[in-house]
C-alpha cells in the first residue's frame, strides 16, 4: 500500500517543517514552547541579574553623558552661526558679571 521511501520522506518533511518553524520562532523572538503548549522560561540566576542591574545603570549614565553632550554641541553651534558682535556682547556682558562677582567677594 505505502511505499516505504515515501513514509521516510514524508516523516522527514514533518520534522523539516517542525524545526523550521522552531528556528523561525528563536530568530524572532517568540517564546518557545513545551509539549503541552506552554512558554519555557529559562531560569533566572543572581549573576544574571546582577549583571543586568550593572548594564542598566551603565545605560543610564551614557543616556546622561549623551544628552550633555548633545547640549554642548549645541551650544557650539549656536557659537559658531551667531554672528560675531552678538558673541562680542555675550562675552562683555560675562565678563561684566564675574567682575561684579569679585567685588562682591572683596568687599
Amino acid at each position: 500500500m505505502f511505499d516505504l521511501p515515501f513514509v521516510f520522506v514524508f516523516i522527514l518533511f514533518i520534522v523539516g517543517g517542525w524545526y523550521a518553524l522552531e528556528a523561525y520562532k528563536v530568530k524572532h523572538g517568540y517564546p518557545i514552547t513545551g509539549d503541552d503548549g506552554e512558554p519555557l522560561h529559562r531560569q533566572s540566576r543572581p549573576e544574571d541579574e546582577a549583571e543586568i542591574r550593572r548594564l542598566k545603570a551603565e545605560n543610564e549614565d551614557l543616556h546622561e553623558r549623551l544628552n550633555r553632550i548633545g547640549d554642548r554641541v549645541a551650544t557650539l553651534e549656536r557659537i559658531a552661526t551667531d554672528k560675531p558682535s552678538r558673541l562680542a556682547a555675550e562675552i562683555d556682558a560675562l565678563a561684566a558679571l564675574s567682575d561684579q562677582s569679585e567685588e562682591k567677594v572683596a568687599r
